[in-house]
């Protein structure tokens, strides 16, 4: 449980929400699956079970790449029989962007914008030291 309030809203997620048509929701968690940032207006309850799922799975395909030459994951994306598709990238080393979007979704699109989001979110993190 977050101690500290609710998480924080993000421009630029909820950019991505009002600019891609089809994405339902698209959150910004952490490895272990806690809402770290939420589009404005979001629901937080989908959210948190975006959060938790995505880094659920974002984790699995990251075994894949360890017990394998492949290395490590760029990304994931699920496309569901009945329509839509989850998308999860990781930002920097510990944190994961999550998105859900419709059938009609056009997914190279929501992928193209993912990825600037993804650039965008990695741009504003504090150096490594």
């Amino acid at each position: 449980m977050n101690k500290t309030g609710p998480p924080s809203t993000s421009p630029a997620l909820s950019a991505l929400l009002a600019d891609v048509p089809g994405v339902e929701n698209v959150v910004l968690c952490t490895e272990g699956g806690m809402v770290h940032t939420l589009a404005r207006g979001a629901d937080r309850r989908g959210a948190d079970q975006l959060s938790a799922l995505g880094s659920f799975l974002f984790s699995g395909a990251g075994r894949i790449g360890s017990l394998t030459r492949y290395g490590a994951v760029d990304h994931v994306v699920i496309r569901l029989r009945g329509g839509g598709s989850l998308l999860v990238r990781p930002v920097g080393e510990f944190l994961r962007v999550v998105m859900l979007t419709r059938a009609d979704t056009p997914l190279p699109r929501a992928a193209v914008a993912l990825d600037r989001l993804v650039q965008e979110l990695e741009g504003a993190l504090p150096a490594r030291r």
